[in-house]
């Protein structure tokens, strides 16, 4: 028998929610038929599933130590190696917040925020590794729930990056995400001259054979998805022709504000997916840079009675090195 009480950060999903993050390898039918046999128990209790669970809740799984190891995916221990190696290579990233639930990390510029490739090290592997190296975590833990980060950026876009510690953390920033509540403001620099504060919006495709987006005024077909984005300027370098902009992220789509400023005439600054060669060659070579300038420096949280240490909270970074360096050279 083994026996789950349930904690803070494991309260407010179902019963069925939670028995499958502890058996992720089960099949649904399987966990259904464990429950209607009261082989799965909820504080002594016949479970359906749809039970909301609480604190102090205890589930008890009346099932074998072979039944248990091939079910809730035990052989994960080079998947804790991972974690592991993912900590030691990236070194310590600036964490801008920390509390029970979430962490907000400022990710460097070339850092994947998920793996693309099996073999792939990323901030998600990173973080967990945090978790794991400072006892946030264990290898019993990780079997009932994963930490993960709840939004994406670039490997070449840095800056503000959520990541959720508890069931809870994770839930509330993917509601806030969705419900397009938390406010997230990049700083960005474009070739060109910028005037005015600018509401743009279209429709974006994704190519996924290339991993390229492409934008439209008009929908033309089901598979393209709504964006807005706001620009505002904040500089104009006059002897580069270079303009700096805060943008505001309103959507959240697959390199959202590089296609859609492209797609306005003002392609950010060493991107090259959708800018243009011949200026990104020129600045390469004189900055040595070779990565969009662009950084998500802020996140408005919006009032949340049930998380005071979150409610109407702002994370601010200060302004990245790049853009002090193109003002002075």
């Amino acid at each position: 028998m083994k026996e789950f009480i349930i904690e803070k950060g494991d309260a407010g999903q179902t019963s069925f929610k939670y028995l499958k993050r502890i058996f992720k390898e089960a099949p649904n039918s399987f966990l259904y038929k464990m429950m209607r046999k009261k082989n799965f128990v909820l504080n002594d209790m016949k479970i359906s599933g749809s039970e909301m669970l609480s604190v102090g809740d205890v589930i008890k799984a009346y099932i074998s130590d072979d039944a248990f190891d091939m079910f809730s995916g035990s052989s994960n221990a080079p998947l804790i190696e991972e974690y592991r190696e993912a900590f030691l290579t990236f070194g310590n990233p600036d964490i801008v917040y920390e509390d029970e639930h979430v962490i907000v990390l400022n990710k460097p510029t070339d850092m994947l925020s998920q793996k693309a490739k099996r073999k792939d090290l990323s901030a998600n592997e990173w973080l967990i590794g945090y978790m794991l190296f400072n006892k946030m975590t264990d290898r019993e833990s990780l079997r009932k729930f994963t930490p993960s980060i709840c939004n994406r950026l670039d490997r070449n876009t840095g800056g503000l990056l959520l990541f959720g510690k508890t069931v809870f953390g994770v839930n509330t920033l993917n509601r806030l995400l969705k419900e397009r509540t938390l406010e997230k403001y990049y700083k960005t620099v474009v070739f060109g001259e910028l005037k005015e504060k600018i509401e743009i919006k279209g429709y974006l495709k994704k190519d996924e054979e290339h991993n390229r987006v492409y934008v439209s005024l008009n929908r033309s077909d089901d598979d393209e998805s709504y964006i807005e984005t706001v620009i505002e300027p904040l500089e104009y370098i006059k002897d580069k022709d270079m303009t700096v902009l805060s943008v505001k992220l309103v959507t959240g789509k697959p390199h959202q504000i590089r296609a859609h400023l492209s797609s306005i005439g003002h392609p950010i600054v060493g991107d090259y997916k959708y800018g243009k060669r011949e200026e990104n060659d020129k600045f390469k070579a004189s900055h040595k840079i070779t990565f969009q300038i662009l950084y998500c420096t802020k996140v408005v949280f919006p009032l949340l009675l049930d998380y005071p240490e979150l409610s109407l909270k702002t994370l601010e970074l200060k302004e990245p090195d790049i853009f002090v360096k193109l003002r002075n050279s």
